[in-house]
């Protein structure tokens, strides 16, 4: 009769008690983020400021293209564009522009991860800087100037950090940073 109460008592305990608790344990398996590695490329229109744009003051069709840097992990892919890159290029690169007498239109239908691909993002930086490299290929064929900037989210400092520089220059626009 004791052993009767018994058995009643551990099975109705082990009813009671949820499944993974009497499963063996296993080993704990934790999924590292994978780091996805992506640029910009914001195709622009430059002017000088207080010179009407005319044929004899043609506007600047320009295209930068960010340096390839680790996908920021806190802003979801499809939001990156409007919270964090425009926001980085204005600043860094479009102010100081201005400060100069040249102004840079643009609109977020002009900034685009990873160039023209279907990609997003790359698995690895030989990829992204692979497909970079195709970009600025492909847009020396489109009659516009291409310059480079630099993404540095710790440090954003102006042109400083951004460092614009001048990587094509097509004969058939004019380069408003010389002077011309």
């Amino acid at each position: 009769m004791h052993f009767m109460r018994i058995m009643f008592f551990v099975t109705l305990v082990s009813c009671l008690l949820p499944g993974h608790l009497l499963r063996p344990a296993k080993a704990l398996v934790t999924r590292k983020a994978t780091t996805m590695w992506l640029f910009v490329e914001i195709e622009t229109t430059v002017h000088r400021e207080g010179v009407p744009t005319s044929g004899e003051n043609p506007n600047e069709r320009r295209w930068y293209m960010s340096n390839v840097i680790v996908q920021p992990e806190d802003v979801p892919t499809y939001s990156l564009t409007k919270e964090m890159f425009m926001p980085y290029f204005s600043r860094n690169v479009m102010d100081p522009a201005e400060n100069r007498g040249i102004l840079i239109d643009y609109g977020e239908q002009d900034v685009r991860l990873c160039g023209d691909g279907s990609k997003a993002n790359y698995e690895s930086r030989a990829q992204a800087e692979e497909q970079r490299k195709k970009e600025i290929e492909y847009r020396k064929n489109q009659t516009g100037n291409i310059y480079s900037f630099e993404i540095d989210f710790n440090s954003p400092k102006g042109e400083e950090t951004s460092k614009p520089k001048l990587i094509y220059h097509d004969k058939q626009q004019p380069n408003y940073e010389k002077g011309q």
